[in-house]
Formats: structure tokens, sequence, C-alpha cells
């Protein structure tokens, strides 16, 4: 009987941490600070849109399809009751049977608070968590339990909109509340300091779902926001501070670090050392100091989008992408004392394609190696380099596997250093961006003619190769200077799209496309990933320059990113903003005529479908079946609203509306993102 209760407690907290540690599974033995990565592919086809961060694509779509009398415990059922003036939050439980419900989660909220009573900025933050997010004076919403809730717990509702109504659900992992009812009121005493630490798992999942916002234009931006903060609160909740670098734990910490080693088997003391989410509150250790957030918000948005970027799981595209091909594979390896072993790399295997990658590896393998970066295979090749997946052994701020791009310098070396050194600060600016990826570190071969970018690793593929149009875009174009007209962008412009041959290398690669046609809605998950980066670019004064599909990566979890930092520069003007609309007016419609996957309808050139309305609306409906539209969305999207929106975002693009009108742009993206929620009747659901 105890051996039954010890494991049903393990299982209690393995859900209560499902959503921390994302149950990503390791492909090979993790360097000592290696981040576990998911090299798994789903084969689950699904029109879910729904963005989650734990567990996998199977388990959610089990959830998210069985009915409500299914999902949840029966005869378990709290009002929680928020008023913003009053900072209260009280729960009235509906019967006797969830009174012990209503209990728990009133005597955890409580010591939380106090636990926070010594630091007031801390307590301001975690209060914002709680009543931030509300658009009225009060607010009542249902807290259930559900044991088939794949994570630790999850917000859901009918339908999403501005304000928060009475369908809104806080749905918690039943073992979770009913492990915290066993833990403190089963018989054995807890002092209410560590209390704090079994209570915190379960309010901590509270705080997040009452925090985040019911229609936010950007969910990953949001998720950032709500997390970063939570992060804050932790450290406060569960530490004392840091001291010589090492997290300092509260009684609270104690038990709950050590509820989680046990959950997970491995030493307390190994935490931090073999887990992301430890590592990441020790990288934030500093912020357990409890200085008002705002001071270390950046910092906080940054780490926490690295951790979460992991974890990202978009469900609709993550079932689209194929898996690696044999070819691509990455080199397997191994570690012996300080060094690592790995094969020889060899033509067909390891993104090896010909004798000039090989030639390529052999040239660079051995100073990487001294810089303490093992190659594991080649991603792709560029006009002037390659780039390959390394394991990191050089710096322990970065991921254990990383992308690593090498480029040949052409000209003079100075003028190569100067553009790696302008690269750095690029990458320090766009640090924050959370739909790019990140640039760590820039520099130099020694003895060689070549420079190298320390990348974000994304696994996946780019837009181009996935929709079929490799080697149809624009020539790469190159950081410009500051513009003097409009019309020096147009003439980039032009110059760029009357070389697309220059990109026929692109077509080398060794590629897959997405495993089948994708629906409109998936279609529409696309478009508003590709609109959210640029607003995102264009919001902190910078412009991408050469925004193409090719420049896009989708990753096998479903999420997209900005790659190729080479050409974003700051904006000086409206006319820097120039090229990145006319780009972009390209790139949706090659994406719009492509990805729908009509093979049976010729496809009319994208430079005639731009030159006007009628054109471009014709070109539309071969190429795309708007008829479903209005049977797809059970009468909520009409065929001529969407159609209209598309057209408007494509000629509003290319004839430079929205270069002289960002606010317009801002409008019509948010147009075509509540478009795409309306399209399916399908709940919202926030993990």
């Amino acid at each position: 009987m105890v051996g039954k209760k010890e494991e049903a407690a393990r299982q209690a907290v393995r859900a209560a941490f499902d959503t921390w540690s994302g149950r990503v599974p390791v492909r090979s033995p993790p360097s000592r600070r290696g981040r576990a990565r998911n090299w798994s592919q789903s084969s689950v086809r699904t029109e879910f849109s729904t963005t989650v961060f734990s567990a996998e694509p199977e388990e959610w779509v089990q959830y998210l399809t069985l009915p409500p009398a299914e999902r949840y415990e029966p005869d378990l059922r709290v009002r929680l009751h928020r008023h913003r003036a009053m900072k209260l939050v009280a729960f009235e439980a509906e019967n006797d049977e969830s009174g012990w419900l209503a209990g728990i989660l009133d005597e955890g909220l409580r010591a939380v608070r106090q636990r926070l009573e010594s630091k007031p900025n801390v307590l301001a933050a975690f209060e914002d968590l709680l009543f931030g997010s509300m658009q009225g004076p009060n607010q009542t919403i249902n807290v259930l339990l559900s044991v088939r809730v794949p994570s630790d717990g999850t917000r859901e509702s009918a339908h999403e909109s501005e304000n928060q109504g009475p369908d809104v659900r806080v749905v918690l992992h039943s073992r979770l509340a009913h492990f915290v009812q066993e833990t403190v009121h089963g018989g054995t005493w807890l002092p209410a300091d560590q209390r704090v630490g079994v209570y915190w798992p379960l309010i901590s999942r509270l705080a997040a779902e009452l925090a985040y916002p019911a229609a936010p234009l950007d969910r990953f931006a949001a998720k950032i926001d709500v997390f970063a903060k939570l992060t804050y609160v932790t450290l406060s909740v569960l530490y004392e501070g840091r001291r010589t670098g090492v997290l300092i734990r509260s009684p609270a910490g104690q038990i709950y670090e050590n509820q989680i080693a046990e959950s997970l088997g491995i030493p307390a003391a190994r935490l931090e050392e073999e887990h992301a989410y430890f590592r990441l509150l020790s990288a934030l250790g500093f912020m357990s100091r409890g200085e008002p957030y705002a001071s270390y918000a950046s910092e906080a948005k940054i780490a926490t989008r690295e951790y979460l970027d992991d974890l990202y799981l978009r469900l609709s595209l993550s079932g689209a992408m194929p898996e690696i091909p044999v070819a691509m594979q990455p080199m397997p390896f191994e570690r012996k004392g300080r060094e690592v072993k790995t094969p020889k790399p060899k033509l067909g295997a390891y993104g090896v394609q010909s004798v000039e990658d090989l030639d390529g590896w052999k040239t660079v393998v051995g100073p990487f190696a001294d810089l303490g970066f093992t190659l594991l295979r080649q991603l792709g090749i560029g006009e002037f380099g390659r780039v390959y997946e390394v394991l990191n052994d050089h710096n322990p701020r970065y991921p254990a596997h990383l992308a690593l791009k090498v480029d040949r310098i052409q000209g003079k070396k100075k003028n190569a250093i100067l553009q790696a050194e302008q690269a750095m600060v690029v990458g320090r600016d766009l640090a924050p961006a959370v739909h790019l990826i990140r640039l760590y570190d820039s520099g130099k071969l020694r003895g060689e003619r070549y420079t190298y970018h320390v990348l974000q690793l994304v696994e996946g593929d780019t837009l181009d190769n996935l929709i079929g149009v490799t080697g149809t875009e624009h020539a790469s174009v190159s950081r410009p200077p500051p513009r003097r007209s409009v019309s020096e962008g147009e003439e980039e412009y032009a110059r760029a799209v009357s070389q697309p041959g220059s990109q026929l290398w692109r077509r080398q690669r060794i590629a897959l496309p997405f495993t089948h046609p994708l629906s409109p809605a998936m279609v529409l998950d696309l478009m508003s990933s590709i609109l959210l980066c640029l607003v995102e670019v264009h919001s902190m004064n910078y412009a991408i320059n050469d925004l193409k599909n090719g420049n896009l990566m989708m990753s096998r979890r479903g999420q997209l990113k900005g790659i190729d930092l080479d050409s974003y520069a700051p904006v000086h003007s409206t006319k820097d903003k120039v090229t990145d609309f006319m780009f972009l007016a390209v790139s949706l419609v090659l994406l719009l005529s492509s990805a729908g996957g009509r093979l049976n309808v010729p496809v009319v050139p994208w430079e005639e479908l731009i030159r006007d309305e009628k054109r471009l609306r014709e070109g539309l409906m071969r190429a795309w079946p708007f008829g479903d539209v209005e049977v797809l969305s059970e009468g909520r999207v009409c065929h001529e609203e969407l159609l209209r929106t598309l057209v408007d975002l494509v000629l509003r693009s290319r004839q430079l509306v929205y270069a002289k009108e960002p606010a317009l742009f801002v409008a019509d993206v948010a147009r075509l993102v509540s478009i795409k929620r309306r399209l399916l009747p399908e709940e919202m659901v926030i993990d």
C-alpha cells in the first residue's frame, strides 16, 4: 500500500513538472551542459492550431477531441472570483465534494502571498500576474480538475475574444491537486515555510493561466511575458538569494527540488546540470535580489524565450513536417573524458553532398575543434559558405547544440572583421526578438579566410523547401546603407527579383516538402507567423531587407523563425522599410499559390499577380479553394472577408502603403489573425 502511495506521489509530482520539463526526449547522451532536444517526429495530422509548451501532439489531440463530460472530474468545480481594486481572489466550492479543492487553493495563495511580503517588488509582480490581464473590475471563472490534461494545467474557453466571459475554465491536473491535498493534510505535519514549496506548482499554474491575456495578437510573445514574470516570482518563492553563483534554497525550495529530483530519478544536486528549467533559474538567479521587475524584464524575456523555444509545439504545422532525410542526420558522438569522438565525414551522409562539401568540412573541422566546436553535420550551403550543426564545448552560456555559419572572406580581411563586429551589434539589438534566431557570437578563423557566426540551432527546414518554391525567389540581398530615397529601395528590389537564377544552388540541397498539402487554416497559421515576425522586427526599429521564404525556418515542432541576420539593418526612415514590404508581397503570393498543393491548377507567375487587384483576386481564386471557407467556419468567416484581407495585405505591401502607414499594417495583421481564429470551431486552449 505504501508503495502505491509513493508511486502516486511520484506521478503527481511529475504531472506538476511536465510543463516546465516539457518531456523532450534526448537523442543521444547530452554534454554536461546539454539541453534536451526533441528528435522525434509526430505523424499526427490535425487541424488544431493550438500552441502548447508541454507533452506531445498525440496527447493534446486526444485531449482536445474529448467531450467535456469525459475531460473533467465530475462533481468537482470551484468558482474563482477576482476583484481588481480590492486585490481579492476568492474560491467558492459549488458543492460539498469540491470544498477541499477550494480550501487548498485558498491556503496555497495565502501562503505564497505571505512568503513574498518581505519583498514588495516581487509581491507586486505576483499581484500583476493575478489581476493584470483582467478586462473589467471583477471576473468569475470556473476551476476544474482533469486526469486527462497533458500538462499540469491549462486554460480553456469556447472561443477567443477580448472579453473573458463566463465560459473560461482553468483546468488543473487531478494528480497534482490531490497530491497537494494529501501532502499538506494527510497527517504528516509540515512547517509553513515548507508547505509553500508543496503549494507552488499548483499556485504558479493558476497564476500563469490567470495572467495570460484573453486574445493576444502574438500568443508566443504573450507566453514569454507571463513565463518570464512568473520565473522572477519563482526565484523569490523558492530561494533566499544567490551566493558565489549558486542559488540558496529556502525551505520551500528544498522540498520543491527534492520532489522534482525524486520524480525525475536524479539527485537534487544535479538538477541544474541535467535539467533546462533549473539552468534557467540559475541563469536568472540575479533576479532573486528582488529589485523591481522592470529592471530585469529584458534579460528575463531573452532567457525565457530560449527555454520556451525548445518546448514550443504548434499542433497543426508540426504534424505536416517531414522526417529528417537519412543523408541529413547528424553524426553520433561519444565522450571520452574531455574528448568528443565522432566518425569521419563522408559523401552521402551527415549532409555532405559533394566533394566540395567534404573539402570544406576538412578545412574548418580542425580550427573549430580548437575553439571547442565539434562538427556533427552540414545543414546547408549558401552563396558564400556553409552552415553546420556543432556540439558546443566552447561556452557554457550557449546551448549544447548550435548552428555555425561559415562564410568565405570576400575582399579585404579588415572589412570582414568589421562586418563580423557589425553582425554582433545587430545580434545584440535583436536578441529580444522572439521570431528570430539568436546570434551568440561572431569571429574569424585563425589562419583561414573564413568568418563565422555562432547561431541558435533550429531543427527543421526553410519555408521555400517546404512549400516547393526553392530557387524561384529573388537573389540574396546584403545589408544596405541608409537609403536616400524610396526609388533606391525600388531599384534594389528590381535588381534582386530579376536574378532568380542566382538562387538555383538552393535546389541542390537535400530537402523534403510538407508531408501533405496545407489546409486553409494551416496556410493562415503560416501567414500570420511571417507577418508577426515582420511586425516585431519593425517595432524594434530594424528592417529585414532580404525577406523571403528561403530565409524563414520552420522547426519540426511548428515554429517559424527568421534566419540569416546578415541583411538586417537599423531603420533610419520609412525609406528603409521599402524592400521589406515589396519582398513581403512576393513571399505571401508564393505561399498562397503553393502551400495548398493544388498541383492540377496552373499557377500564375507572381509577377503578374501583384500588378493589380483583378489579377491578384483571380490568381488566388485559382490557386486556393476559398469556397470552402464559409462551410469550414460554420458561417463565422465569409469568402469575401478573407479574400479582401489577403488582397489588401499583398497590394498594400507592394504599393508601399504600409511603409507610410505602419499602424495600418499592424491593423491588417490583426484582421488576418482574427479571421484565422474564427475559421475553425476550435476552442482556445492556453497551456
